[in-house]
């Protein structure tokens, strides 16, 4: 019986897993290679041009650059630029991604994460995730992350997921997973 619940809730939470949906941005896509991460450097605007929903259709719904990289920094709601710069790190599939935020090129706010180049998409280490409760008993998990990348004409792409899971004693499963995509210009 011990094995059963054991198996039961490892498969709980192999199901919460959420995944990025690549249907969504296949049409629309620069695949990057180790020889070509260095493209994904340059200057692009705050504001992203096209939203792309969960659902893989455009919406309305445009967010900006702090928003869809899940940023929360009172700094940073009047940017008008984002700067990225790549460097590869000794493991040639991982690189170092400094992002600069500018307002009338004065730089806001900068940070830093490393990409894990995956699938012609560099994977953010921005994963977070957060439990409240007793997860999957009477609780849930929230995780996040995003990935990057390029589309054919050499504009940004960021593509995010959020998982929201959890159960009341294994009987009322409660949770989504929502996948969304925004592009970027390129200013340089």
């Amino acid at each position: 019986m011990k094995k059963y619940i054991i198996f039961s809730i490892f498969i709980l939470i192999l199901h919460s897993c959420a995944t990025f949906s690549r249907k969504m941005i296949k049409d629309d896509l620069l695949i990057i290679t180790k020889e070509s991460v260095s493209m994904i450097d340059g200057e692009y605007d705050f504001k992203g041009y096209e939203h792309i929903n969960s659902a893989g259709q455009k919406s309305e719904k445009i967010r900006n650059f702090a928003g869809i990289m899940d940023l929360n920094n009172s700094k940073i709601v009047d940017c008008d630029k984002v700067v990225i710069k790549s460097k590869a790190l000794e493991n040639r599939k991982t690189y170092e991604l400094e992002f600069k935020l500018l307002k009338n090129d004065s730089v806001k706010y900068s940070f830093v994460y490393n990409g894990t180049l995956k699938n012609g998409l560099l994977t953010l280490s921005n994963y977070t995730s957060k439990c409240h409760g007793i997860p999957f008993l009477f609780g849930g998990c929230q995780s996040f992350q995003s990935r990057i990348g390029l589309t054919n004409q050499k504009n940004l792409l960021i593509q995010d997921y959020y998982d929201n899971s959890g159960a009341a004693l294994f009987i009322m499963w409660a949770g989504y997973t929502i996948n969304y995509a925004e592009k970027f210009k390129r200013i340089q």
